[in-house]
Order: structure tokens, then C-alpha cells, then sequence
């Protein structure tokens, strides 16, 4: 499907009349390892889904460039507009929820409904831009045995790569297949060049859940998720124990519970 992002893979599935869901995955993932978990329970009580892999993951090629996520929302857009969709709840883990925000923002009369799985509105310092650049520049160069290992073991809690390591591995295998020319760009632009929409936030009247990770370290609750229930009118915010920054791999059951409850009535 062609975006201002470039050609992206969107996988559309569910029943055709029912009302739309539009996922978007994290960062070091794509659709599938995001949100596989939770496809199945939403077709079963009637909603149709458009599974978004992004830039350089899934079936997606690289970004040819930095991006916005100004031009990610844009780019949510013309997916809804190339599957004929007026409007559609907006479902993003991390980087799923800087774009969900964005839409919300940019065509709010598109959005039925924000789902913002560990995510933030907050824009990024001077140290912690730094911080990304080099970052980037050690995907690119290349870190011994991949950086699957390392980017697992900062966005799952302890207790899932305890107690899930096939997925554990499945995932850290998922950050070392991707291109690390593309990761690298991707990681610049989600992680280093985003833009703050925190004032902005009051203006969203849809209706909206929050998911939060108790062990997040990536984007604690405090203050990134308390940020979006503080700022977005009648926002409900729901903490999971024992679950970091991948809530909907983590917990898929209470996580498919949690949307399912939110989004049926909408239905």
C-alpha cells in the first residue's frame, strides 16, 4: 500500500462490514509480533483489521529516510483511505501510540476510539537524542551475536523471559532479521526526532484506554502513561504487574480482555 512513508504491508482481515481497527506495532517489531495475539479476539466479536507493518519490518521495505511522526499519522491515513474506511479505532503498542496520537490529532473525526499500549506524547532532550544517535550508529556498525538479546532484555520484564522464553527468543530473533540500515534510521526518527504533543493532548474527545507495564523501562507509567490519563479527558488507564514494554506479547489475555470490555460497545 503506497504512504508517504513509502510501500507498506497492511494486512486486512476480519468480517468486511464490521467496524475497523487499525494496529500499529512497536518499534524493533512488526505487526504480527506486536499483535498477532489479539487479532483473533477481535474478529471474533465482529471488528475488522488492518494490521500495519511498518518501515523496514514484516513485508514493509526500509525507509529511504528520517521520518516524522507527523507523516506516520499521514501515512495511518491513507491506509484507512486506500481500504475505503471513514473512521476506525486506533490500536498502537510504543511507536503504535506516538502514530495513534497523531491521528487522533491531525484528523480527529477519522478516530472512533485511541487504544496506547506503553507509550508517551513526550518529545525527547538534548542527552537523551545523544543517547538514540549512538544507538543507532551500534545497529548500523553491528553488535556482536545481533541486538535481539539486548533490546529483549530492556522491553521484557524479567518475569516473560522467565516464564515465556520461546517468545523471548522469537522476538530477540524478529530485531535481528530486520535491516540494520533501516532499524537504525527507524530508531532515529521514532526515538530521537519525535516531536512533544503533550499540550496538544486536551483537544482528543475520543474515547480512550491506556495500558501500562508496571516494569516498563522504556516508558515508565510514571510519567508517560500518568501523562496521557492526566491530559486526555476521561482517558482510563489500566497498570499490568509483572509486565514491561510489549503489554499486549506480555499479558495477551488480560490484554485482549481489557480491549474487548473497551471497545464493544463502540461496536
Amino acid at each position: 500500500m503506497s504512504t508517504a512513508l513509502g510501500p507498506l504491508r497492511v494486512q486486512d482481515a476480519g468480517p468486511a462490514d464490521g467496524p475497523v481497527a487499525l494496529l500499529w506495532p512497536s518499534l524493533f517489531s512488526d505487526g504480527e509480533t506486536s499483535w498477532s495475539t489479539q487479532l483473533a479476539g477481535l474478529h471474533e466479536f465482529g471488528w475488522r483489521t488492518l494490521l500495519v507493518d511498518p518501515p523496514g519490518t514484516g513485508g514493509s521495505a526500509p525507509a529511504s529516510r528520517r521520518f516524522t511522526m507527523e507523516e506516520c499519522g499521514e501515512a495511518a491515513l491513507q491506509v484507512l483511505d486506500d481500504s475505503a474506511v471513514d473512521r476506525a479505532a486506533l490500536v498502537g503498542l510504543s511507536w503504535g501510540g506516538f502514530v495513534a496520537l497523531r491521528v487522533a490529532l491531525i484528523a480527529p473525526q477519522r478516530v472512533t476510539a485511541l487504544v496506547l499500549s506503553n507509550t508517551t506524547a513526550r518529545g525527547v532532550g538534548f542527552f537523551e537524542r545523544l543517547r538514540v544517535r549512538m544507538t543507532s550508529i551500534l545497529i548500523r556498525v553491528g553488535v556482536p551475536g545481533g541486538p535481539g538479546r539486548l533490546v529483549a532484555a530492556q522491553m521484557l520484564s524479567d518475569h516473560s523471559r522467565r516464564h515465556d522464553s520461546p517468545f523471548a527468543h522469537k522476538f530477540a530473533a524478529t530485531v535481528n532479521n530486520l535491516d540494520t540500515v533501516g532499524l537504525a534510521r527507524a530508531a532515529r526518527s521514532v526515538l530521537g526526532d519525535r516531536s512533544d504533543v503533550t499540550d496538544a493532548l486536551h483537544g482528543i474527545t475520543a474515547p480512550t484506554l491506556v495500558i501500562a507495564g508496571a516494569e516498563d523501562k522504556a516508558l515508565p507509567q510514571a510519567p508517560h502513561s500518568d501523562d496521557l490519563v492526566e491530559h486526555i479527558v476521561g482517558a482510563r488507564l489500566v497498570v499490568l504487574p509483572r509486565v514491561a514494554h510489549l503489554a499486549p506479547c506480555e499479558a495477551p489475555t488480560e490484554v485482549a480482555a481489557l480491549i474487548k470490555e473497551f471497545l464493544a460497545p463502540l461496536g
